[in-house]
């Protein structure tokens, strides 16, 4: 039964997680008046390795989340949320449009901000605990 119920719990937290992101990136890029820049996915990418640096402190340092649990938000919903076959997309079309600086600011942003996130979740998890 352990496994149906993983299995149950990675497609509900991926369907959330793939909507969640969908609505989120239209009313940031939107809202922000980003224009091409891809502030929606950037925004989602380290907003998500947030939310995973959290969940996964939270399931490995506590009995709180059953392991079925974990999974549909850690690989479900944290793993639709973000997305870095999007992000490798858009750095390619900045970088074909000569959008060099912006470019370098996404990519950068993307990579160190992300792995910051997830330490950032860590630690609020850990002083929660």
């Amino acid at each position: 039964m352990g496994g149906s119920l993983l299995i149950f719990y990675i497609a509900i937290g991926g369907v959330v997680g793939t909507l969640g992101r969908w609505l989120l990136q239209v009313w940031i890029q939107t809202s922000a008046h980003a224009g091409s820049f891809p502030l929606g996915t950037l925004i989602i990418n380290l907003s998500g390795s947030v939310v995973l640096g959290f969940v996964a402190r939270l399931g490995t340092s506590s009995s709180i989340l059953s392991p079925e649990m974990r999974g549909g938000l850690t690989i479900g919903l944290c793993g639709a949320f973000t997305t870095m076959s999007t992000f490798s997309y858009e750095s390619l079309q900045l970088l074909a449009d000569g959008d060099y600086v912006r470019a370098g600011v996404y990519m950068a942003g993307t990579v160190v901000g992300s792995i910051l996130a997830v330490l950032v979740g860590s630690m609020v998890c850990g002083r929660l605990l």
